[in-house]
């Protein structure tokens, strides 16, 4: 009797180890939060600005010559330019905001880099504006304050024409940046238009955001002129652009 009691269990035991199932690897691991065919977007680097020079503005002819000049928002005798000794010094007066932007005529960049020197002489309530891709549609544009700050914009013209905001600030808002040298002081900054890429040099180096080289993708325009401009905030600007170049990436 003990006999087929032993022999009972052990017909029991081997009936569950047939029919134990195996997990199966491949479920479990697609049961993370990430699946296993996903790919992790690498980080940007940090980037060096290129030497490469296409052309350089030192504004020794009439602007007129090269230049055209857009008012986004102000009044056209609100600003006051002059040309000495190889600088375009701008001079607006107030009291409203006032954005006026300067195109080179007649060319056209897919993937460039627009440079230039800027000097402040007056209220730091102000800000230098560069444009690339422009075009009838639109621009990027990049600005820096002498009070120390940075946006990155792009600008459609159908949402001017609708009466609707413009700008679309890739940063969201003025971004505090020790590179900048605030007040009445000299600054080169950069805009770079590569491929889907946008990126910021400010004083040689490229600017960082959340601990990271500042890279913003988007592809709504491939190709344009560049540009360059100012604006202020309802205040008296006094400002010059030293040169202006125009880079191969």
């Amino acid at each position: 009797m003990k006999i087929k009691t032993v022999f009972g269990i052990l017909l029991v035991v081997l009936l569950l180890a047939a029919c134990k199932v195996t997990p199966n690897t491949a479920a479990t691991q697609n049961s993370n939060s990430e699946p296993l065919t996903s790919e992790l977007k690498p980080e940007p680097t940090e980037s060096v600005l290129s030497e490469d020079l296409i052309l350089r503005e030192e504004f020794d002819d009439d602007i007129n010559k090269n230049w055209g000049i857009k008012i986004v928002s102000g009044l056209e005798d609100q600003l006051i330019w002059s040309q000495t000794n190889g600088k375009f010094r701008l001079e607006i007066q107030p009291p409203n905001d006032t954005n006026f932007a300067f195109f080179r005529k007649d060319t056209s960049y897919d993937d460039v880099i627009v440079q230039a020197e800027v000097e402040n002489y007056g209220q730091t309530d102000n800000a230098f504006s560069l444009m690339c891709r422009a075009s009838e549609q639109g621009w990027y544009e990049l600005r820096i304050s002498s009070q120390g700050y940075y946006e990155l914009l792009r600008y459609d013209q159908y949402l001017a024409d609708e009466g609707k905001n413009a700008y679309t600030n890739f940063v969201e808002k003025r971004i505090g940046s020790t590179l900048i040298k605030t007040g009445e002081d000299t600054n080169v900054f950069a805009l770079s238009c590569q491929g889907d890429q946008l990126k910021v040099f400010i004083n040689g180096e490229q600017v960082y955001a959340d601990k990271r080289p500042l890279t913003v993708e988007d592809t709504t325009y491939s190709e344009g002129t560049v540009g360059f401009g100012v604006l202020s905030y309802g205040k008296e600007v006094d400002v010059t652009f030293n040169y202006l170049e125009t880079l191969k990436p």
